[in-house]
């Protein structure tokens, strides 16, 4: 974890006078303000005050950071149109797609659990790739995204929402408790959820101080 004793939030501070936007970190959750430190590739800088996650430190380029938003797209795609497992029971099959596994719960009369579960396995991550998309793309082309300020903020709210772990959670429980009932065959969509988690972890990693840098940049 990175040191900041150094700063202090506040404007009377007189170290933090005189640096540039680039030098400095402002905390997203409590607005203190502190000197950037150097991280580490493995490295944490959390605020003082509210102890909030200011800037991790990674070695993901835009580049690379904009490949797995990719991967993570295509992953996403399988992961929604794929069944996720197939119930077997006297020589009938059930394959349940996160389509059908929501519209039968919806229609059990479940709607709070239905909304739950499109809105952590559809909607949620959905929105981060496409907000990540939006951000990342001109940023390859050394340009600044239409609002981007907007867009970020929109992303910093929806990355609270994005729990496909917890959807992954619910199914691999309701896929235990079935086993005892109905032979259950998992899907490939299960496994591209799996896959989906590990992917938007590794780009949730790289946080977004270094987006807000690397846009404050003049366009070359």
């Amino acid at each position: 974890m990175a040191d900041l004793s150094q700063a202090r939030s506040g404007h009377a501070n007189d170290r933090l006078r005189g640096l540039s936007p680039d030098d400095m970190l402002v905390c997203a959750e409590c607005d203190a303000v502190f000197h950037r430190p150097r991280l580490a590739s493995d490295g944490i800088a959390r605020c003082r005050r509210c102890g909030a996650t200011l800037e991790r430190g990674h070695g993901l380029s835009v580049d690379g950071q904009l490949a797995l938003v990719v991967a993570a797209m295509v992953v996403f795609a399988i992961a929604s149109l794929s069944p996720i497992v197939t119930l077997q029971l006297r020589g009938i099959d059930s394959v349940a797609t996160l389509y059908e596994a929501t519209r039968l719960t919806w229609q059990a009369g479940e709607h709070l659990v239905a909304l739950l579960s499109i809105g952590t396995a559809f909607v949620f991550p959905l929105l981060v790739i496409v907000l990540y998309l939006w951000v990342l793309a001109p940023l390859l082309a050394r340009r600044r995204a239409p609002a981007l300020v907007p867009a970020m903020r929109a992303l910093h709210w929806v990355l609270r929402w994005s729990m496909v772990e917890v959807f992954m959670l619910g199914v691999l429980i309701a896929v235990v408790r079935s086993a005892g009932v109905t032979n259950v065959v998992l899907g490939p969509g299960i496994f591209a959820y799996g896959v989906l988690v590990v992917l938007l972890t590794a780009i949730q990693a790289a946080g977004l101080q270094g987006l807000w840098q690397r846009a404050s940049e003049p366009a070359q």
